[in-house]
């Protein structure tokens, strides 16, 4: 067997890493794709919508569910009442998120102990 010379190995390995490079690059690409489409609005709405399903047809978190959501409105009232400024509004939607699902778990532990 013929003994290969540095540059014959030096072409080899290039040839080896481009391959591994471009395998890569393709599932880099899938990945992104993927997080891409979960995170459009319509799967983030839909997502949503299917939690609140499921909260709802699980009649004992009914009444638990209905008092986060309450909770987190009024949270959100409270804090910022009426505002006409977006950055107020944001904050005040992200708050009412935030205390929503601090109460929807509080309530949750609380129910299974």
């Amino acid at each position: 067997m013929k003994k290969l010379n540095q540059t014959e190995l030096l072409d080899q390995r290039i040839a080896e890493l481009t391959l591994q490079h471009n395998q890569e690059l393709v599932e880099l690409k899938q990945q992104f794709h993927a997080v891409k489409n979960s995170m459009s609005p319509t799967n983030i709405v839909q997502q949503g919508l299917n939690g609140f399903y499921q909260t709802f047809v699980n009649k004992e978190n009914l009444m638990s569910t209905i008092l986060s959501i309450i909770g987190g409105y009024v949270s959100k009232k409270v804090v910022i009442g009426k505002s006409d400024s977006s950055i107020k509004k944001i904050i005040g939607n992200v708050l009412q998120f935030f205390v929503t699902s601090y109460l929807t778990k509080k309530n949750t532990k609380t129910q299974t102990e």
